[in-house]
């Protein structure tokens, strides 16, 4: 009895949503949000017993009308930002979109800078005769 309860449970945690457009936003959401006990997979992908968790919950979710942003808030607030493959790309999750920019200006500045430098140094006055 406990066995085949186990099992519709295990069964119905990967049962697509009857809707096909739910069931394509569950998808979406699922490639979105990571396993927190694997390294860097999302649920998705994820074998781990708390992925077909949160797939489950994805699923819940999306059949009960919550939007992909209450779905993502309710899993960061759950887990943290490390849940989200994709940072946010406002406050403070901008920063990490553009650091590897600034990174580079500031690189590129600073051999410009040295360059431009050295360059004037290396000037002889001019003979006048």
């Amino acid at each position: 009895m406990i066995a085949a309860l186990v099992m519709a449970v295990v069964i119905g945690a990967d049962t697509p949503l009857e809707d096909p457009a739910d069931e394509a936003r569950a998808q979406s959401l699922m490639r979105e949000i990571r396993c927190v006990v694997c390294d860097s997979e999302p649920v998705s992908h994820s074998t781990a017993d708390i992925a077909m968790d949160m797939r489950r919950q994805i699923r819940q979710q999306v059949d009960e009308g919550r939007s992909s942003d209450d779905i993502r808030e309710f899993f960061t607030d759950r887990y943290g930002q490390y849940v989200l493959l994709r940072p946010p790309s406002d406050g403070a999750g901008m920063l990490i979109w553009l650091f590897p920019f600034i990174l580079l200006l500031g690189i590129g500045g600073a051999i410009a800078a040295r360059l431009f430098s050295k360059r004037r140094k290396d000037l002889s006055p001019l003979d006048e005769r």
